[in-house]
């Protein structure tokens, strides 16, 4: 049933409750009618809000849209006895752990509603509360801080993200549980959330950077992490915070915990780097032209050549100019953004 239909079937459903409340609430006050008579009434009336609210489901999970902050069943595995016990928790995530990846999601989502699903494939987890008492913030799946008081209601995801995210969505239309879930205890969090992947293959550079921030205390780390979050591309922060990229194999050795040292010729200066994604937004260049490296690659040209202060001079001017979406679409290297800057008045 398409979304359009399902929407129809939804008001005339909700008419149809309606009516069925007046008529029920009729016959309470009619002493006429028998208790029974009011029984059947009342189990049709549930029914019928039973099926609404299905319906209702439905067509959000068809839009993506839904009520992600929402409790899920879990099927919790002892370690030791491997005894299965099942309990409700809010889905939750350490801040700066992997960013999510939507196709992966949609692609469990599409394995468990056929019933492909291996149900022995492990999830691993944390309870809110032990991951806040060690010091790390907590978010809900819509991204919002989780707070001490409701840490009760919720589990942090370390291994099984984008899975366990599939099954909150499949949730919205059949109830389901989440299959082999391990708690962990007493772990040092960041280091085991390396240590459960594969850092070599499985993780992309969004995915170093992320866990980077999490596992130490590098500023760099930090800001490339909350730029990938705002959807920039971490070899075009890598450029708008140090001129240069910074290779996988560089940050990697960053989540060890080894010594490393920026590419040759990098000049580490986040304050210039937000300077300049500040003067663009207020330019009304979006994230999604900024985060193509022929922007920062072209005004680091344009610095080289006039000096930082005129440089930024001319980029904080164009807030004055009509820059247009198709403008800025046709912006394809470096040199093509600085032309822009030499003509601002």
């Amino acid at each position: 049933m398409n979304t359009i239909k399902k929407s129809t079937e939804m008001v005339t459903v909700g008419k149809e409750i309606k009516k069925m409340e007046k008529a029920l609430e009729s016959m309470k006050k009619n002493a006429g009618v028998s208790a029974e008579a009011i029984a059947q009434q009342e189990t049709a009336l549930n029914e019928k809000k039973q099926n609404y609210e299905k319906l209702n489901k439905q067509a959000q999970a068809e839009q993506g849209v839904f009520d992600k902050d929402q409790f899920l069943t879990f099927a919790i595995i002892d370690d030791e006895t491997r005894k299965v016990t099942k309990k409700q928790y809010k889905v939750a995530f350490v801040k700066n752990n992997r960013p999510i990846n939507k196709n992966k999601v949609n692609g469990y989502i599409s394995i468990i509603a056929n019933g492909k699903y291996e149900k022995n494939a492990p999830i691993f987890a944390i309870t809110a509360k032990e991951t806040l008492e060690s010091g790390y913030e907590v978010t809900d799946v819509n991204g919002k801080k989780v707070e001490k008081e409701k840490a009760e209601d919720y589990l942090v995801i370390l291994d099984g993200q984008h899975r366990t995210l599939a099954f909150l969505m499949c949730n919205m239309t059949e109830p389901r549980e989440v299959p082999s879930t391990f708690i962990k205890t007493g772990i040092d969090i960041g280091q085991y959330i390396v240590d459960i992947n594969d850092v070599g293959t499985s993780w992309n550079q969004q995915d170093r950077f992320a866990v980077a921030a999490l596992v130490s205390n590098n500023e760099l780390a930090h800001e490339i992490s909350e730029r990938i979050s705002e959807k920039y591309n971490p070899t075009t922060a890598s450029l708008i915070y140090t001129g240069k990229k910074i290779s996988g194999t560089q940050v990697k050795k960053l989540l060890r915990g080894e010594e490393w040292t920026l590419p040759e010729g990098a000049k580490l200066n986040i304050k210039r780097g937000n300077k300049f994604i500040q003067l663009c937004l207020e330019a009304k260049i979006e994230v999604k032209f900024i985060t193509k490296r022929y922007f920062i690659a072209g005004f680091n040209s344009y610095a080289d050549e006039v000096g930082d202060d005129a440089a930024f001079k001319k980029l904080e001017k164009l807030k004055g100019t009509n820059l247009t979406e198709k403008m800025l679409k046709e912006i394809k290297d470096g040199s093509q953004f600085v032309k822009i800057l030499r003509e601002t008045a």
